[in-house]
This record gives C-alpha cells, structure tokens and sequence, in this order.
C-alpha cells in the first residue's frame, strides 16, 4: 500500500511551468506527464506507455496534440485514447490514465487518487494570487526529504527563532504560545505577538521600527497544503491598517522520501516595488534554504533511527501534531477503502 494519501489535491505545477513541451514531475510515487493541449487546457497523464513502460515524457507532442511515445510509435489523442501505431497498420485498445486535475490563479492542482472522488470545492481559497490588489512571487525547491517533515515544520514556526533568526525569526515566536482548532481535517493555528522587537526582514519589507504587532494565522488543509496569513503593524494599529502578507506552501510528495516544496509569497503593500519584491524572493529563498537544510538532515535521521526511544513533544507541538494525526486518518480511510475493493467485502 502507498504510504501517500492520494485521494486529494496537491500542487502538481505553476501554470507558466507548462506549455507545448512534455514535462515529468513524479507525484505520490507515480510518474506524471504534465503538457497543454493546442486550446491551451492542460492535461496530465501517468507518464508510463501501456505498450512497453517507456516514459511518454521523453516522447514529442504534434501540433495537433497527439502524444508520440518514441520507443515503439504508440499514439494518443487528448483524451488520452490510442489513436494508432506510427508506421503500423495495428490500431490497440489502449489508454492512459489522466489524472484530474484543477488550473487556477495560476496554479495547477492535481488529485492522483481515485478521480470520482476528486471535489474541487476542497481547494482553498487562492485568489490572492491573481488579485491585482496584490503580488507574489512563486516556485519549487527540492527537497530530500519526506513530506510530512515539512508539514510538521510549518505548523511549528517556533522554530523560527532558532533557524531563522537573522530573517523572519526572534525570541518573540517560541515564547508566543498558539491556539489550535480544527474543523474536519483541516488545521489551523493563531499566534499573536503584541510589542515584540521587529525581526529584520519586516524592518526591512515594511519599514518598520520595534515595537510591533505580529500575527500568525495558517491553515493546514490535507494532504498537502499550507497558508499563512501574516500581518505586521506598528504596535496599536487596528485593522484593517497594517502590512499583510500571505505564503502559500504545496507540500507534494515526490519519489520516495523526496518533496516538491512549492512556494508563493505575497503582499498587499507597495506592489509596483521590483526591488521589494526581489528582496522579498531572495529572502523566501533563503529562509527555505535554511529549512531545506534543516529537514534533509532531519530525514537522514529518521531514516536510519532503529526505533526504541520515545518521541518526546511539548506545547508548542499541538498543531503539527493535529496535522500529522490528519493525514493518518485520510491515509487509514483510503487503505481500507482500497482494502473493500480487492476483497470485495461490505463496510
């Protein structure tokens, strides 16, 4: 059984990622085949030919939007349906599988389970990203290490004071405790920090001097996706005044222990600002710079730990805790119900 929920929506790509060209991204240990068909709608298939396996992806799209496998000439439609063998007279019965799939503000999300089930009302709401009241910059990271890692990560930001401390952490974050709720399987959390010493990349985003009034609000909606809403303010500010700013991260699992981190940060202030906005991408690189850093030699140990000693958590944990006990619950619900269907009992 897969040690990946499936039945849900992750972030497969960003829109300008695909195009005319054939691009693979391995998602929840299943090779996909991500490309546009000549009405500019995409598409996304298992990148395995039914004839021999041979990756699609290192076949070619035709102008028409046929995919040629280039291993042995096997032909598709947009539908994914065989269409014929090149040079062959033999016409198989074959077809590969799409995956459902959702492209919006610029982002295209992907259900790799069970494609009757696939509900876009899951999604949350991302319209920040095509708001022209706002801009963001977005990308991937690679990451060695296993998604629920980065979950974990994000859910506890106290770990901001100590891995970030010359950026977007300071003592401020661990002291602050959270609050925690939970409203099916999504989790969410609610940090309020009141005249705290400003850490240096809002001093330097916002132009702001200690102290200040810094809120944390993010969601975790599962398998596979996290938003943060951050508002900073000169201490006694009331809303709506302020700076506000939200990061989208799409936790997908990619082969094996290996994680698409997916980014988008945003703002709702000084948006022509290109210089603000390149400083705020250097940033957010390297504050995930740190965290990549941080998780890959997290997951060497764990994936060498023999087991026997007791994981030991506190306070600040609940969250991430919530979180992981989530997507064990979906990952129970999808084994059992995979379970009913090859033994063919009644639940």
């Amino acid at each position: 059984m897969t040690s990946h929920v499936r039945n849900g929506w992750y972030l497969g790509a960003w829109s300008d990622e695909i195009g005319r060209t054939l691009k693979q991204r391995w998602i929840t240990d299943v090779p996909v085949c991500f490309y546009r068909l000549p009405d500019h709608t995409i598409t996304a298939v298992e990148d395995r030919c039914p004839h021999r396996k041979y990756p699609l992806s290192l076949g070619h799209l035709d102008d028409d939007g046929t995919l040629q496998c280039d291993y042995h000439g096997y032909r598709f439609d947009g539908r994914g349906m065989c269409v014929g063998v090149a040079e062959q007279a033999d016409r198989p019965k074959a077809a590969l599988r799409r995956f459902p799939l959702v492209e919006r503000d610029g982002a295209i999300w992907i259900w790799p389970g069970d494609p009757e089930l696939a509900d876009e009302s899951l999604l949350p709401d991302t319209s920040w990203l095509s708001d022209p009241q706002w801009t963001h910059v977005h990308g991937v990271v690679p990451l060695k290490a296993r998604h629920m890692l980065l979950l974990e990560n994000l859910l506890d930001l106290t770990h901001e004071t100590f891995l970030h401390p010359t950026s977007i952490g300071n003592a401020a974050v661990a002291a602050t405790p959270i609050d925690v709720t939970v409203d099916g399987d999504r989790v969410g959390f609610s940090r309020r920090m009141i005249g705290i010493e400003a850490p240096p990349f809002y001093e330097k985003s916002c132009g702001l001097t200690s102290p200040v009034d810094r809120w944390q609000d993010g969601d975790f909606y599962p398998p596979g996706i996290f938003i943060l809403n951050i508002r900073v303010a000169a201490t006694g500010t009331e809303e709506p005044e302020g700076f506000h700013m939200k990061v989208l991260y799409g936790m997908t699992p990619g082969r094996g222990n290996e994680t698409h981190d997916f980014y988008a940060l945003g703002r709702d202030y000084l948006i022509d600002d290109q210089e603000l906005t390149k400083f705020q991408h250097e940033q957010q690189l390297a504050v995930m710079q740190e965290d990549v850093d941080a998780l890959e030699a997290q997951e060497i140990m764990y994936a060498t730990d023999p087991g026997g000693i007791a994981e030991s958590s506190i306070r600040s944990d609940l969250a991430a805790l919530r979180g992981r006990r989530a997507v064990a619950k979906m990952l129970a619900r999808e084994q059992q119900s995979d379970g009913t269907r090859r033994t063919g009992a009644s639940v």
